[in-house]
């Protein structure tokens, strides 16, 4: 499917690059064609193959949705169900238990995911971006830069061992699993390499111990929906309130 992609876009690129000659003068003519020249009919011709199986695959049906899953802040159904699913994928890929998963809702670029069938482009336009995954260990008395950060921010979507209370910008209550923070715990949060490396100022957990999972986010979206018998579905739960 990658490979796919990046052939077609060469292809277009090789049209528009192709070598132009310029003349220089004090008059300008304007002939109008309105015909294709042997080159670029030619060059249409090859990549209308490509161009209707990358349709086809795109196209493509990989599950279904209950009901609309929205976008919004502080807490939000469509957040609710990436930060979930992530963490699932993010276990399955580390091959251990992680302590729970952060998405930054600016990461999510679409304002809804419709009630009904989910194609492979709603996921791309969903998660156009080529993030990996990546699995942080992060202290128990460093965790409050990350949800103060959050807080900062209105509140992010977190997978559903999180409970995170802010008021004017500031957290005043936050639990993982039902606990308040241990500070001398070692704690496995799952997230996107943009974030891992210090990206929306979470510039503390560059210096972090990586755990590289090789999966883009978006192939993680996808790998779940697929694998899912029933239509996908989410509700709110009261993970993040602002007071």
């Amino acid at each position: 499917m990658t490979r796919l992609i990046a052939l077609c876009s060469f292809i277009i690129l090789a049209i528009s690059c192709q070598p132009r000659i310029h003349l220089l003068g004090t008059e300008t003519t304007y002939h109008r064609s309105d015909t294709l020249s042997v080159a670029d009919v030619d060059m249409t011709r090859m990549i209308l193959p490509y161009k209707e199986q990358l349709e086809a695959e795109m196209n493509q049906v990989i599950g279904q949705t209950a009901k609309d899953l929205t976008k919004g802040d502080p807490e939000s159904t469509l957040g609710n169900f990436v930060s979930d699913l992530i963490h699932k994928q993010c276990e399955k890929y580390h091959g251990a238990p992680i302590d729970f998963t952060v998405t930054n809702t600016g990461g999510l670029r679409i304002p809804v995911l419709p009630a009904g069938d989910i194609t492979r482009s709603k996921v791309f336009e969903l998660m156009p971006f080529d993030n990996m995954l990546v699995v942080v260990e992060v202290e128990g008395n460093e965790l409050p830069k990350l949800f103060k950060v959050m807080a900062e921010k209105g509140g992010w979507p977190v997978s559903w061992h999180v409970r995170h209370t802010i008021s004017n910008g500031e957290t005043v209550d936050m639990t993982i699993g039902g606990q308040p923070i241990d500070n001398d715990k070692m704690y496995k949060v799952g997230i996107s390499d943009y974030l891992a490396n210090g990206g929306d100022n979470l510039f503390f957990l560059a210096d972090k111990k990586h755990h590289e999972l090789g999966k883009l986010f978006r192939d993680a979206i996808l790998e779940y929906i697929s694998e899912q018998k029933e239509p996908v579905d989410a509700e709110l739960e009261g993970r993040v309130i602002i007071q």
